[in-house]
């Protein structure tokens, strides 16, 4: 009897070592492969306009975006102590898969890398100049190995004169921020600030003038709700890109939430 007691005993670790060995991807070294800084990828990547990645490498970081309230569609921002990264991926909700704070590995071997809004972006090679959207769940489940660890990043705070195209991708916080324009409105009507919602391009400006953009999606939680008026401080993905198609160009500001800009 004792001896038929330990074997199903052993039986029943055995299983449970299967389960949660497939449950939980191997991340990092724990493949053989050394994890390499984003910022090495990013310049390695510089100057190879839409480079397909053809050797072994992966990078390891935290998810800092979340789809939840709908502003980010389709993209998964990934941040380590050098810098960060985009990786396109098709499928919808991606929060509760890669909640933000997870620990995650990406295996980059056989994806194509290129620029966005000052970002690098990861995608699928479909033998084209652009990075395609990786929308194969055994794909994604290749490139993002996830980990167990969920521990969300603080944003870097930073003064809006002293950010540089290399924080692009970045979880940041700017603070001391005013709305002066609003593509929500139409000033020929007599519309004013005071009529304006989230939903299109906002311009902020800084105590120096500096200006900052912030784009909210039409399917956002929050894309209707007003734009505060007063100080604010704003958290989000730092991008930088053309200011509802003026022809002028600023940085921009991604929130993943409406709670990401606090008034002061």
């Amino acid at each position: 009897m004792i001896a038929r007691i330990l074997i199903l005993s052993l039986a029943l670790l055995l299983l449970v070592g299967c389960y949660n060995s497939a449950d939980t991807p191997s991340i990092g070294s724990s493949t053989g492969i050394a994890v390499t800084p984003i910022a090495t990828v990013i310049e390695d990547v510089v100057g190879n306009k839409g480079r397909v990645i053809t050797y072994d490498v992966v990078v390891r970081g935290r998810v800092t975006s979340s789809d939840e309230e709908r502003n980010i569609y389709g993209g998964l921002f990934v941040e380590d102590e050098t810098g960060a990264l985009e990786v396109r991926v098709g499928l919808s909700p991606l929060y509760s898969t890669y909640p933000e704070g997870l620990d995650v590995a990406l295996h980059l071997r056989g994806c194509r890398a290129d620029y966005y809004r000052g970002v690098l972006q990861i995608g699928a090679d479909a033998l084209g100049e652009y990075v395609e959207t990786i929308t194969a769940p055994e794909s994604v489940e290749r490139v993002i190995r996830r980990g167990v660890d969920v521990k969300p990043r603080e944003a870097t705070e930073m003064r809006l004169g002293d950010l540089t195209p290399e924080m692009c991708g970045r979880l940041v916080r700017v603070d001391a921020l005013r709305a002066v324009a609003s593509t929500s409105i139409d000033t020929l009507a007599g519309e004013t600030l005071e009529d304006a919602v989230w939903c299109g391009s906002a311009l902020f400006k800084g105590p120096l003038g500096d200006s900052i953009a912030v784009y909210t999606s039409d399917y956002a939680r929050y894309a209707n709700h007003k734009l505060p008026l007063g100080d604010v401080a704003i958290t989000g993905i730092l991008e930088w890109g053309d200011y509802a198609r003026s022809g002028k160009e600023c940085y921009h500001i991604m929130m993943r939430y409406e709670r990401d800009c606090e008034s002061m």
